[in-house]
């Protein structure tokens, strides 16, 4: 993995892809990048999930639990999500966000670039979000509530992924 350290103010952790990408590279990072052809090193056997989360630490960890079986990008900037999408084919999004209008509106988004793409909403609950929530359902494939357990999350992922079956499972 190759850091860029403080030559940016945005990233974004490919894990397959072994490099963190900045998103806003000062120009001693823009030269050592140029060249770079993240998608020459996509392993295409393998499905790719997206995982959006503002929450560093949250990113790395949840990553780490799929990039052996699947390319697995993860990102701290919402913006990038329909570019992502667009250009390398995620075959499951998951959002890590508090539920918010914006929020709604970004999975829209993210459902017209592809209306098959399943989503993952991961959120602390709230009964005062009663209504975005029944909204963010409306649209999502699957809604976990914080805490979550990681084998549920799991066992989603392996009904909607069909290359998934058959692989090393986190299930017992």
């Amino acid at each position: 993995m190759i850091l860029h350290g403080s030559s940016v103010r945005e990233w974004t952790y490919v894990s397959d892809w072994k490099e963190v990408v900045g998103m806003v590279p000062d120009k001693e990072a823009q030269k050592r990048n140029a060249g770079h052809t993240i998608g020459s090193e996509v392993d295409e056997g393998k499905k790719t999930i997206l995982i959006y989360s503002r929450d560093l630490n949250f990113s790395f960890s949840f990553s780490a639990v799929f990039q052996d079986r699947f390319n697995v990008i993860t990102t701290t900037n919402p913006g990038m999500l329909e570019s992502f999408v667009a250009h390398y084919s995620a075959d499951l999004v998951i959002v890590d966000a508090d539920p918010s209008e914006s929020m709604i509106e970004q999975i829209g988004n993210l459902k017209g670039l592809n209306k098959d793409l399943p989503i993952f909403a991961l959120y602390v609950y709230s009964q005062r979000e009663r209504e975005l929530d029944r909204s963010i359902r409306g649209q999502v494939d699957s809604v976990f509530y914080k805490p979550f357990e990681i084998n549920v999350i799991s066992k989603r992922i392996e009904e909607l992924l069909p290359s998934y079956r058959g692989r090393a499972s986190l299930m017992p």
